[in-house]
This record gives C-alpha cells, sequence and structure tokens, in this order.
C-alpha cells in the first residue's frame, strides 16, 4: 500500500464509530471480542490477586473452566474465576460486554442497546443492573471549599412489579397528597462542591438526622456550605463543623456576596432530569443505580470503555 492510500485510510478512522473502530482494532490484533474481555477481566487477577471469599493472597492457578482461569485460595482451599462474587459472575456473551457499556455511556436505552449488541430485551435488563451494582464507586470521598446541597424529587414507581403494593395511579393524575408525601415521592440529596465533586443519595426524610447521616465524613471542616432555608441544614452545618450560608429563596435572595448560591447543584439535578426523560420512569428500587450512572457520565465526561470496565472490575463484595 503506497502512502497516499495509508493516509486516506487513516484519515477516514476519524468518521467510524466506537464500535467500528474497535472492530479494526480486533482485526488488527487477530483477537475476538471475547478474548479480549476475558483478557481484561483475568488482568485483576495478575494485579491483584485476591480470594473473593478469604481476602487471602496466597493463590493459585486451579485449571480452567471454559476459556476462564480458575484459582485456588491456599488459606481456605475454595476455587473461583476472576469473576466469582462481582456483577459478571454467571454472565454470558463475553464478547458482547464492552458494546454493551458503550451503549451505557451513550445513554442508550433497554431496547437501543439490545438492538445494537444482539441481545434480547431480558438479557440487556439483567446486565444493566448487574453493572450499576455498585454505584457509591464513583461517589466523591471528600469535598471541600464552597459546597452546595439541595434536593430535588422523583415520581414513586414499582414500574416492572408484577404485583403492586398500592392501587396503579393512572397516568396525569395529581398526588394524593400535598408536598413530599413518600406515597407520591421520592426524595434525592445532592451535595456538590465547585469543582463538581458529587454525593447523591435516596432519602427517606429531609430531617436533621437523615441529613446528617448523609453529610458525615464527606465534608472537610471550615468548608462553606450554600443552602436552602430548609431549618435542617443548620443543624448539619454546626455538627460538622462547616460555615453557613443560608439562601432565603422565598424571599428573592439566591445569591449572598455575588459568589455564595445552590446554582451549581439546581443545574445538576435539571441534567439529571432531562438524561432521565429518556427512559421514560425508573423503578423508586433501581433509583440509586441511575443516579450512580449518571455521576459516572458527569464526573467522566471523555469516559470509554475500557474504563467503565476497568471501573467494574473493581466491584468486589464484602
Amino acid at each position: 500500500m503506497n502512502t497516499a492510500k495509508f493516509n486516506t485510510m487513516l484519515a477516514a478512522l476519524e468518521h467510524l464509530t466506537d464500535q467500528q473502530i474497535r472492530c479494526v482494532e480486533r482485526v488488527l490484533k487477530g483477537e475476538s471480542p471475547e478474548k479480549q474481555v476475558i483478557h481484561a477481566i483475568q488482568q485483576r487477577m495478575v494485579e491483584k490477586p485476591e480470594c473473593p471469599y478469604c481476602h487471602g493472597d496466597q493463590i493459585k492457578r486451579h485449571g480452567k473452566m471454559g476459556s476462564m482461569q480458575r484459582y485456588r485460595c491456599k488459606s481456605c482451599s475454595k476455587t473461583f474465576n476472576a469473576t466469582t462474587k462481582t456483577p459478571m459472575s454467571g454472565l454470558h456473551h463475553k464478547g458482547k460486554w464492552f458494546d454493551y457499556f458503550a451503549c451505557m455511556i451513550e445513554g442508550k436505552t433497554l431496547r437501543e442497546s439490545a438492538k445494537v449488541c444482539g441481545i434480547d430485551l431480558k438479557t440487556s435488563w439483567r446486565w444493566r443492573h448487574r453493572f450499576l451494582e455498585a454505584p457509591t464507586l464513583s461517589k466523591a470521598l471528600s469535598l471541600q471549599g464552597i459546597v452546595e446541597a439541595d434536593e430535588t424529587l422523583f415520581p414513586y414507581s414499582e414500574k416492572g412489579n408484577k404485583n403492586l403494593n398500592r392501587a396503579a395511579k393512572k397516568r396525569g393524575s395529581k398526588a394524593k397528597k400535598p408536598g413530599r408525601s413518600k406515597e407520591d415521592w421520592v426524595s434525592v440529596l445532592t451535595i456538590r462542591d465547585r469543582s463538581g465533586q458529587t454525593c447523591d443519595a435516596v432519602i427517606s426524610s429531609v430531617g436533621a438526622a437523615q441529613l446528617n447521616a448523609e453529610f458525615k465524613d464527606k465534608i472537610e471542616p471550615d468548608s462553606v456550605l450554600c443552602s436552602d432555608g430548609l431549618r435542617s441544614y443548620v443543624r448539619v452545618a454546626s455538627e460538622n463543623k462547616l460555615i453557613h450560608k443560608q439562601l432565603n429563596i422565598s424571599a428573592g435572595v439566591r445569591v449572598i456576596d455575588t459568589v455564595f448560591h445552590i446554582q451549581n447543584v439546581n443545574a445538576y439535578h435539571s441534567r439529571l432530569k432531562t438524561w432521565m426523560r429518556r427512559f421514560h420512569g425508573v423503578a423508586s428500587k433501581y433509583l440509586e443505580h441511575y443516579l450512580g450512572w449518571f455521576r459516572f457520565l458527569e464526573t467522566n465526561k471523555n469516559p470509554n470503555k475500557n474504563k467503565l470496565f476497568a471501573i467494574q472490575q473493581q466491584i468486589l463484595t464484602t
């Protein structure tokens, strides 16, 4: 191939999708998609050998099961492979996992992901929630400086349940009770600093005890907490040794001294709800999973399949 044709081919790569580029890589390397995934999975055992049962590091190879290397722990004598006690355990079609991660990064729906990966809808649903079992991985461990906090509401939903715990609600009907009724709404607390580090959680109430449990050990002392007029934040700020800037939104006080406000966290909530609309409702019991998914996308503006896959490989049950 002459230089001109080679340069033309390289220029064409810029117009390929991620999935097409990965196909080109596999052809050049001579590797199947499944071999690539298995190599990525088993790399964890090379970098950090550990028994998923007793967490001992004295392990040895113990034959193979299919295409997966098995190991035996010298301490507890149990056998396992690199996916044991992780969300990937027991899942098939490993060659399609990278493509499915790509669909998750792009925020595709279950049906769209199933179509792209050539799997059925039930498999698509199972994979999504397996891979989102540990959304806390992308939560910020520490926030500092100017920290904003606010709550938002999502409709309570039992989507997908065969047996409802309440009478079915007609679309468009009004809530039975005013305000934050647990029968109609689920509260989500979001804490976010100006560097974009974010913690969020589904909370049962907005009382001081509940909020304080979420704030504990997450914000550096002497940071500035910006909140709305909810009285619970006064106690939270005091117990966590925070400087408190409380905004009186109802009186029109949305900014203090030009820099203290909650506009960043409110904008985050707006982006979250816009992103959630594509799913046409999320079951409340899985809401934490979707919060973690969106938080990952926000934290990693330019994520790739390998990075998401590496994060999933770190998930081990305690």
